[in-house]
């Protein structure tokens, strides 16, 4: 779930150029990420479980609605679907009555979330609320998840090369390591380089240069967590589960804007696991019964995107 608020940090910028600073913004994407294989450690209630090696092959579209606004208000929805292939091999078993066997699962995923945010002021100064409410399923006739947060945010300074605007995110989600995080957003364009500094925390931290008409090149590190749902039945996962990670991704990237909207990006680095973990229904991030300590790999990316609505 996105911490940037635009309104808050970027007022008065255009819209074109908060599309290209910032992907999430972008009305339309669809992109395709592979993963090489990584080593992990399984544990269940505990107990060293399994071992092996796993690899995760990934598309990913969305598509951001535009905005209605009255007031001071702005009602806007996004969609994003996501496919998952998952595969496990070279499995090494501890426990003798519970056995991790090699697979292959493809898994489709839809999250459909509505976006409000309201601009007021609190002792004369300007501040943005927000709330997202979130549906994650695996078909089109149930959710198997809801999530909600809600956020506010404080524009601290805003020039022509710098916005810097700070907030609490409060998170209602199962998944989450934590119910509260901090947003930072510090945005600073160096003159004298043309390199810009893009904070947007907890998502992520970029440097980027435009190096040719139209053409950026990025370096960064961003976080992102996925859900994938199975239905297992066996001796120790016995009906609907998750199974959650929370990934760092980092390394470089380009980006080329032609055909006056639409952006290549092609980008490869390291995926780091901050946490992988299967949760059973009624199960959250500390109680999950099955948790695993999954090792980084080497990862590739090419997507494309819209630009404006």
């Amino acid at each position: 779930m996105s911490s940037l608020h635009p309104e808050t940090d970027t007022a008065g910028t255009d819209k074109r150029e908060l599309a290209i600073r910032y992907p999430d913004l972008r009305q339309f994407g669809v992109s395709a990420t592979h993963f090489g294989y990584s080593d992990f450690d399984a544990k269940l209630n505990d107990a060293d479980f399994a071992g092996g090696k796993i690899r995760t092959e990934r598309i990913n579209t969305f598509f951001n609605t535009p905005a209605v606004k009255w007031n001071g208000n702005s009602l806007s929805a996004s969609i994003n679907y996501t496919y998952t292939s998952t595969e496990l091999k070279d499995i090494s078993n501890t426990l003798p009555d519970q056995e991790l066997t090699p697979l292959t699962r493809d898994k489709s995923n839809f999250d459909l979330a509505l976006n409000y945010s309201r601009s007021a002021k609190i002792f004369n100064h300007p501040i943005i609320y927000s709330l997202v409410a979130r549906g994650i399923t695996d078909g089109v006739n149930s959710f198997r998840r809801f999530n909600l947060n809600g956020s506010f945010n404080l524009p601290l300074k805003k020039t022509e090369y710098t916005s810097f605007s700070v907030g609490l995110l409060v998170l209602i989600d199962p998944s989450a390591p934590i119910p509260v995080e901090p947003i930072i957003n510090y945005y600073h364009k160096f003159n004298s380089s043309g390199i810009e500094l893009i904070v947007d925390l907890p998502n992520g931290v970029n440097l980027k240069k435009e190096i040719a008409k139209n053409a950026w090149f990025k370096i960064g590190s961003n976080q992102r967590s996925y859900t994938t749902f199975y239905d297992r039945h066996n001796a120790f996962l016995d009906g609907k589960v998750s199974y959650n990670t929370i990934e760092l991704k980092s390394g470089a990237a380009f980006e080329y804007l032609f055909a006056k909207n639409i952006i290549l990006t092609i980008d490869g680095g390291f995926n780091s696991f901050l946490s992988a973990k299967l949760f059973k229904d009624g199960e959250n991030y500390r109680n999950a019964s099955f948790d695993s300590d999954n090792k980084g790999t080497g990862y590739v990316n090419v997507g494309l995107s819209l630009l404006t609505f």
